[in-house]
C-alpha cells in the first residue's frame, strides 16, 4: 500500500519546468504600452528568459528553430526599446528585472513582513487620509469608498510615493531611458501574473488637465474630460489640485519614506537574494518590491472594507500645474 501510494503522489506532481519558457507577465512602472505589447511576443519573452540564464544568440536560435535573421530581428526590437543590451563582452543581458519562482521563495518572507509594516503605517494614519478626501468638493458625487481607492492607489502608493523616491535618488532613482524617449522600470515574472503587479496606473494630458486611470486593466480608449463628467468622476481645480499634490508630497515624504529609509540595507540583502541581481542594480530590485509591497498594501486595505477596487478602472482629473 505504500508504494501505491508514492506511485499516486509521484504521479501527481506537476512537471518541472524547463529552465527557459515563457511562461512570464510582463510589468513596469510607468506603464508603457509599447513595451507591453512587444513583450506579449512568446518569442520575445523567451528570448529575455534566455539571456537570463547565459544563454547566446546560437543556442536560442537553436531551440527556437529559428534563422539567423530572424533572431537578429527579435533582438534588435528588444534594443530598441531597450530591454537588452550586450554587456562589456558583447554577451546578450536583460535590461530589465527577470523574477524566477525560486526568487519568489526566497523574498516571500520578507516581503509578506515589509508589505504588513507598510501597510501599517497608512493604517495608523487613515484619518488624516479621509479627512483630505471628505475635503474635496471636486470629488462630491464619488462614493467614499471608491474615492479613498483613487487617493491611496493612484494619488499615494502608485503617485506621490514614485515621485519621492525619484526626487530623494538614494533608493530609486527615476526609471531607465526606453525607446521613444519614455522612462520605466521593467520586469518579467515567472508563473504567477500577481508577481509582475496587479494594479496599473496611467495618466495622459486632456488641455490643461491631467487623467489618471487606475485600476487591473488598462482602458482600450483613454477617457475624455466630457466622459468624466457624465460619470461624476473626480475633477479637482487648480487650487484643490494644488492642495491635494502637496498633502500627497508631505505624507510620503514624511510618513511612508522614513520606513524605506531605516530598512534601505535590510531591503539590499533582500534584493542580493535575486539571480537577476548579477546584471540588475538595487534600485531596480526595490522598484519591483516596492511595486509588490504596494500591491499588497491596496489587497490589505480592500480587505479591511476600507475602500473598494474598481472592476476594470477608476477614472479623474486634476488641473495640471505649471
Amino acid at each position: 500500500m505504500l508504494l501505491i501510494g508514492a506511485s499516486v503522489s509521484l504521479a501527481q506532481k506537476p512537471p518541472e519546468r524547463p529552465k527557459v519558457h515563457s511562461d512570464f507577465t510582463f510589468g513596469s512602472y510607468p506603464v508603457s504600452r509599447d513595451a507591453i505589447s512587444l513583450m506579449s511576443k512568446d518569442n520575445i519573452r523567451y528570448m529575455i528568459v534566455a539571456f537570463h540564464e547565459g544563454w547566446g544568440f546560437d543556442k536560442i536560435g537553436k531551440e527556437l528553430k529559428l534563422a539567423d535573421d530572424d533572431v537578429d530581428r527579435l533582438f534588435s526590437e528588444l534594443d530598441t526599446e531597450k530591454l537588452a543590451r550586450l554587456d562589456q563582452y558583447n554577451d546578450p543581458v536583460p535590461n530589465m528585472m527577470v523574477i524566477r519562482e525560486k526568487d519568489m521563495e526566497k523574498v516571500k518572507v520578507s516581503l509578506q513582513k515589509h508589505s504588513q509594516e507598510f501597510t501599517a503605517i497608512i493604517a495608523g494614519n487613515w484619518s488624516q487620509i479621509e479627512a483630505m478626501a471628505a475635503s474635496l468638493t471636486g470629488a462630491s458625487g464619488v462614493p467614499k469608498e471608491q474615492l479613498m481607492y483613487e487617493i491611496v492607489v493612484s494619488g499615494i502608493l502608485l503617485g506621490g510615493m514614485n515621485d519621492v523616491f525619484y526626487e530623494d535618488k538614494t533608493l530609486v532613482p527615476p526609471g531607465p531611458r526606453r525607446g521613444r524617449g519614455q522612462s520605466y522600470y521593467a520586469w518579467l515574472s515567472e508563473g504567477d501574473p500577481r508577481n509582475a503587479g496587479r494594479v496599473k496606473r496611467e495618466q495622459s494630458q486632456s488641455d490643461t488637465n491631467t487623467i489618471v486611470t487606475v485600476g487591473p486593466t488598462l482602458s482600450v480608449a483613454r477617457p475624455s474630460m466630457n466622459e468624466l463628467r457624465t460619470i461624476h468622476g473626480m475633477i479637482l481645480d487648480e487650487t484643490e489640485s494644488r492642495r491635494l499634490r502637496s498633502f500627497v508630497s508631505i505624507f510620503c515624504k514624511d510618513k511612508l519614506l522614513p520606513y524605506f529609509k531605516s530598512h534601505r540595507n535590510e531591503m539590499m540583502k533582500v534584493g542580493a537574494q535575486m539571480s537577476s541581481g548579477k546584471y540588475t542594480a538595487f534600485g531596480e530590485f526595490l522598484a519591483w518590491y516596492y511595486n509588490q509591497m504596494a500591491n499588497n498594501a491596496v489587497d490589505e486595505i480592500v480587505a479591511a472594507k476600507r475602500m473598494l477596487p474598481p472592476t476594470d478602472q477608476y477614472a479623474y482629473a486634476v488641473k495640471t500645474l505649471q
